[in-house]
């Protein structure tokens, strides 16, 4: 193939090969060795550099695709696809009551109905609000301790304030002396 930009169905058939290997956990390198490797069929060529560029694209049509407008419609989907799988699978624990492949199934069952639970939010703590009488809201009165030195006569105050500068006047005095 001569150079220049693919063909569109042929790009989205290789932004859809990258994405399925995205998908098994591989990294950019050995997805690079998969599609362009001794042990591929039909090897591409294709630089590491490119495969990171489809798989930056791959990763901003999954933002796309998951943004806020499709989030209930993948919700239901979601749902939908659990409902399937718990049906079935009760279904073919019962059929298999008495063997451990129907203990399998039910397990399975199991964890698709907890995932089911968590997708509609059941799990979540119910809410409860506080308030006062009649639905008011809840007053909070709050009282600071008295200070003894608010209740002293205006001359004590003065003599205390008086104090309180000389001492700090000779801690100034000290630090400057030890400076």
């Amino acid at each position: 193939m001569g150079s220049g930009r693919r063909p569109e169905a042929e790009l989205n058939a290789l932004r859809a090969r990258v994405e399925t290997l995205m998908l098994q956990g591989l990294r950019a390198p050995d997805i690079h060795r998969a599609l362009t490797g001794p042990e591929n069929p039909s090897p591409i060529i294709l630089s590491a550099r490119q495969v990171r560029a489809h798989m930056a694209a791959v990763e901003r049509a999954w933002v796309v695709r998951a943004g806020p407008d499709t989030l209930e419609a993948d919700r239901a989907a979601a749902g939908a696809r659990l409902e399937e799988l718990m049906r079935t699978a009760l279904g073919r624990s019962t059929l298999n009551a008495r063997s451990n492949i129907g203990v399998g199934y039910l397990n399975a069952y199991l964890k698709a109905q907890e995932q089911w639970i968590r997708l509609r939010g059941l799990d979540a703590p119910s809410r409860q609000e506080l308030s006062g009488l009649g639905g008011t809201p809840i007053g909070l009165t709050v009282r600071l301790a008295d200070h003894p030195a608010e209740h002293l006569e205006p001359r004590e105050e003065a003599r205390r304030l008086r104090q309180l500068a000389a001492d700090r006047d000779a801690d100034a005095d000290e630090e400057e002396g030890s400076a």
